[in-house]
């Protein structure tokens, strides 16, 4: 029934720092009458997490048959691959983990897991259907690779702009005038460092691609050639993208370039003007933000095309057990329930991956009120494949995109930087 796939070995020493043994596959036996399943996520308590909470303990809630428990891995994606090659190499499999979009073709490569098909198909095929009634083809392609239909969709986010009305007044901008080039990105940056100065602008800067991707592929670059076996991110296209973030930052110090916690935070304290970031984060700004919050769609280069990668993560059943995967299963569609969506919406900022919780009353008024929220779901005509790198390489290749752009913003060339990056990632993919 399960892919069986070959992983990568970890250093014991890895293994022995996760701290995570016991959360497995082994420990999740049938207690008084119930199936424990454990539901590996990436949301802290600032983000996401009291939705997972809430989410969790109303299914536990709402039958007698299986518990879930909520695991929390840090630093989001990347983390939890981390801590998952760890548990595999200990003999242990969670019961159901969220992966990340960019992870797709690593995890299914990698990993073994029970696809949606397989488990409609012998498990429970009252529900054979489930799949083709409540999703578009076009949203089920988000954990697809090969053929397979690795998981489900469960989070959407698109890169959006967030500025602070309050300092754009304060800089002589108009805020009904907001950013729609990079352009005007840069020059609106300038305009607040010079008469305020706060910082202008920051990109969020997490250890993986995305927001690097929307940047370098909307001036024409692309991150992948169209058969996705080779690295073509080292274009001309691709460094002019880069000069203009490398210039605000270095030259005109009207950018930020930190972690991407700190410069979240530092414009939710109102100390930059201008975020470019996830809608995920819509909730968490909107609640932490003591000033006119507003949003926009990601910024364009003049006379180029939009082209946005789709963020957030699929929900993947790797528990080993036949109960234990028709539990998985049955809390899967519990979190897809149209409520629970708008409910998951309205906290986080995520876009749902059923056009039918949109149709929730809570949502509708929520998007009405949030300028950012409208700005999100404006974008997903827009929005591409958030690039994924096969192989073994999935891993290494966010670390080496997170590692070029802290060489070129801390003042190293572009082009340098982005061929030799290419060409070492391209020795890993052959």
């Amino acid at each position: 029934m399960f892919k069986r796939k070959k992983w990568l070995a970890v250093a014991l020493t890895a293994l022995m720092a996760l701290g995570l043994t016991g959360c497995g596959s082994d420990g999740q036996k049938s207690t008084e009458g119930k199936t424990e399943l454990t539901f590996w996520h990436v949301y802290s308590e600032n983000f996401g997490a009291p939705e997972i909470k809430a989410m969790v303990d109303e299914f536990n809630k709402s039958q007698d048959k299986v518990v879930v428990k909520a695991v929390y891995n840090p630093d989001m994606y990347p983390g939890l691959m981390q801590n998952l090659q760890a548990e595999v190499a200990s003999g242990k499999y969670p019961g159901m983990v969220m992966i990340g979009y960019n992870y797709l073709k690593y995890f299914e490569q990698n990993f073994k897991y029970a696809s949606p098909t397989e488990i409609t198909t012998n498990l429970v095929p009252e529900d054979k259907d489930y799949l083709q009634k409540n999703f578009l083809p076009n949203i089920l392609s988000l954990a697809e690779t090969n053929g397979h239909q690795v998981g489900v969709p469960f989070s959407i986010s698109a890169p959006i702009l967030y500025y602070n009305a309050d300092l754009y007044r304060a800089a002589g901008l108009d805020p009904d005038k907001a950013p729609q080039t990079w352009e005007d990105v840069r020059n609106d940056a300038r305009a607040i460092k010079e008469a305020t100065g706060n910082y202008g602008f920051y990109m969020q800067e997490y250890q993986d691609n995305w927001s690097v991707q929307g940047l370098l592929e909307s001036n024409g670059a692309r991150m992948l050639s169209d058969d996705g076996k080779q690295a073509t991110f080292a274009s001309p296209e691709a460094v002019e993208a880069y000069n203009l973030l490398q210039g605000m930052v270095r030259d005109e110090k009207s950018a930020l370039h930190i972690g991407a916690d700190e410069g979240i935070a530092a414009f939710s304290s109102g100390k930059v003007g201008i975020l470019a970031g996830s809608s995920a984060k819509i909730g968490t700004i909107s609640k932490s933000a003591s000033f006119e919050l507003r949003g926009a769609p990601y910024p364009y280069f003049e006379g180029k095309e939009r082209r946005l990668p789709v963020g957030g993560n699929f929900l993947a059943i790797t528990a080993q057990d036949p109960e234990q995967q028709k539990a998985a299963w049955e809390f899967l569609k519990f979190m897809m329930k149209e409520s629970n969506l708008a409910k998951w919406t309205i906290g986080t900022g995520y876009l749902p991956p059923r056009k039918e919780a949109m149709n929730d009353p809570a949502l509708k008024e929520q998007i009405e009120k949030s300028e950012p929220l409208r700005a999100a779901f404006e974008e997903m005509e827009t929005l591409v494949l958030w690039a994924a790198f096969p192989g073994d390489v999935g891993v290494r290749a966010e670390k080496m995109f997170a590692d070029a752009r802290d060489e070129i913003l801390n003042g190293q060339d572009a082009e340098t930087v982005l061929q030799r990056a290419q060409d070492e990632l391209n020795a890993l993919l052959k």
